[in-house]
């Protein structure tokens, strides 16, 4: 279903429910599901090496966001570990990640929430060459 045949649906849904005063939570119906997993910031060598690579490391206090079209749905920030979660309603949104001081990185990501758990993970930029 395209987003303005969507957009119809649901306002029709809205007028309905204001006229027959049965007005609640819209989502308390609908399904949900979660975005979780790990923002991590790569690459963490100064200079290439021989051997094993550097592994990403965990960004602490990095922004979360769940953008529909162009409403944020969902915010959180990343723990020490680097790790966040997002309780939304099924649809598709664009997951963006942004440092939060430091050296300046964002990413995004689009999903599909369908009432399961999304595992994503979100590299950003480290800044290091």
């Amino acid at each position: 279903m395209s987003a303005k045949k969507r957009f119809a649906v649901t306002l029709s849904a809205a007028v309905i429910a204001l006229m027959c005063g049965c007005v609640g939570n819209p989502d308390a119906t609908g399904h949900s599901g979660v975005v979780t997993d790990y923002v991590l910031a790569s690459p963490t060598c100064p200079v290439q090496r021989v051997g094993p690579e550097c592994p990403p490391r965990p960004v602490s206090g990095a922004a979360v966001v769940a953008i529909d079209g162009t409403v944020i749905r969902a915010s959180t920030r990343t723990n020490s570990a680097g790790s966040f979660r997002l309780t939304l309603p099924d649809g598709r949104y664009v997951i963006t990640a942004t440092t939060v001081g430091g050296y300046p990185s964002t990413v995004t990501k689009n999903v599909n929430v369908s009432g399961a758990t999304v595992r994503i993970t979100l590299i950003l930029d480290s800044g290091i060459r």
